[in-house]
């Protein structure tokens, strides 16, 4: 302007700012970064001055816009979403079990197919019998045979592993329910087995009378379990075997082995403790209605660690209905050696009651009883 004083200025028209919709190529774009994304700046374009012509006229190319969707979240445009950890269903469970035969295998239910898997895996609690020293002993023999158990410790039938974990994956929820179709009743291999409590209590040669439930406390157990050494039940539910008196750690050993079946051979569970109690005391209790919850137990269970119990009983109760159920592939199971005691086992309560009664005697006599336990000892 002050080059150009005193002459005229041809003045345009004012700049106008074009918004462009397609990106031109003085936009420049970048990727988001770490900061965040970089928006594109617009360009603007300045007009001509005066009427537009037609072939001066630049049209700009169309491209396709991309439709980049905003997030509501800081989260940047490019990060994949991380998939939620799904929970373990009952298939993907099944599909880590290995795959087992089912050969001469049937299935009264559909969904029984899908249990053999686990039932297969289980494994069975096979009863072993007394050996001689075991009979020989009277009054444990007496307490067994009284409270209707004798047929779990002699004279064991014999046992079909697959014969027993056909019935139990065939047995339903449906068999305690009176109103069902399916009351009372187990199909195996297409035959009608019975199964009740009353029919348990028939084999072990018990009467059907109803049986209250066993109302004891937990201290007066451990008090008669180890006569009086221990006097309450001890607080993580197990009692070491060292307490107990010579008639129930028998009892013990027997039922470690054949009622309520565990490897924890040096502590006592609180269950087996109240068995051994109710034998020992011959205290009134439902045997028959206590196996057939036990067996009951497995019905429409995926677990595999629990063992299956009584089963020589299940055997009998088959194959004294269906005696030409058995087919070519079953097998009999072989029981482990006869279930002895040891000598140490009787000779522990003798020593306790030499030390018990060393202090009423006299000094000659207490120093000869200790004599008497030093030998026994070795």
């Amino acid at each position: 302007m002050t080059r150009r004083k005193g002459k005229v200025v041809i003045q345009n028209s004012p700049v106008k700012k074009v918004d462009v919709k397609s990106p031109s190529k003085d936009s420049v774009k970048k990727k988001s970064t770490s900061r965040g994304p970089i928006k594109s700046r617009i360009v603007a374009k300045s007009v001509g001055v005066g009427p537009s012509k037609s072939w001066s006229k630049v049209v700009p190319k169309k491209r396709k816009a991309r439709a980049v969707e905003e997030s509501e979240s800081d989260v940047e445009v490019n990060v994949h979403d991380i998939p939620l950890k799904k929970k373990p269903t009952t298939s993907n469970l099944a599909a880590s079990v290995p795959k087992v035969p089912i050969d001469n295998v049937s299935f009264h239910f559909g969904a029984n197919a899908n249990r053999w898997k686990f039932m297969y895996q289980k494994r069975i609690a096979l009863e072993r019998e007394l050996a001689q020293n075991a009979r020989d002993c009277k009054d444990i023999m007496d307490l067994i045979e009284a409270v209707g158990l004798i047929k779990t410790v002699i004279h064991l039938s014999k046992c079909y592993e697959m014969l027993v974990k056909e019935f139990i994956v065939n047995l339903s929820e449906e068999c305690t329910n009176k109103r069902s179709k399916e009351f009372r009743k187990v199909f195996v291999k297409g035959k009608c087995v019975n199964f009740s409590s009353t029919m348990i209590k028939n084999l072990l040669g018990r009467s059907d009378e109803a049986q209250l439930e066993l109302e004891v406390s937990d201290n007066k157990v451990s008090q008669v379990t180890t006569t009086n050494q221990v006097r309450s039940g001890p607080l993580k539910g197990k009692l070491s075997t060292n307490k107990l008196s010579m008639k129930y750690a028998m009892l013990h050993k027997i039922g470690a082995a054949n009622w309520v079946p565990t490897n924890h051979k040096s502590t006592v569970s609180s269950v087996l403790r109240r068995f051994i109690y109710v034998v020992g005391t011959k205290a009134k209790f439902d045997y028959g209605t206590y196996i057939f919850e036990q067996t009951m137990k497995h019905a429409g269970s995926y677990n595999v660690k629990g063992p299956i119990t009584f089963t020589s009983l299940i055997c009998d109760i088959i194959l004294n209905q269906h005696p030409g159920i058995l087919v070519e592939t079953d097998s009999i199971c072989k029981r482990e050696s006869a279930l002895s005691f040891h000598y140490k086992l009787f000779q522990r309560t003798h020593v306790r009651d030499i030390v018990k009664t060393s202090g009423e005697t006299s000094k000659s006599g207490s120093s000869a009883r200790k004599a008497e336990v030093i030998e026994i000892l070795k």
